[in-house]
């Protein structure tokens, strides 16, 4: 894979994890869980505290994305190092 794609990849998974996070610190701060008799459970998070409340699996995803893209940055630099030992 190519660091252009990689980066690519990266940008991707940036974007996907910060509409996550976006979208999971906007919603309603109840949760609604089914039970097994069909009945719905409500139990609110709005008591909970700033970071329990924007935490989801977007930020892993941002933070996923920010690495695989310094990881391609490295990986371009080292190429073209490579290639400027070569020419001397």
């Amino acid at each position: 894979m190519t660091p252009t794609h990689q980066s690519l990849i990266g940008l991707a998974m940036v974007l996907l994890g910060a509409v996550k996070s976006w979208l999971h610190i906007g919603s309603i701060p109840v949760l609604y869980l089914s039970t097994c008799t069909g009945k719905t459970v409500a139990i609110s998070t709005g008591q909970v505290g700033w970071f329990e409340q924007v935490h989801c699996w977007g930020c892993y995803m941002l933070v996923a994305g920010l690495f695989v893209i310094a990881h391609a940055g490295f990986r371009h630099m080292q190429k073209r190092r490579s290639v400027a030992y070569g020419m001397d």
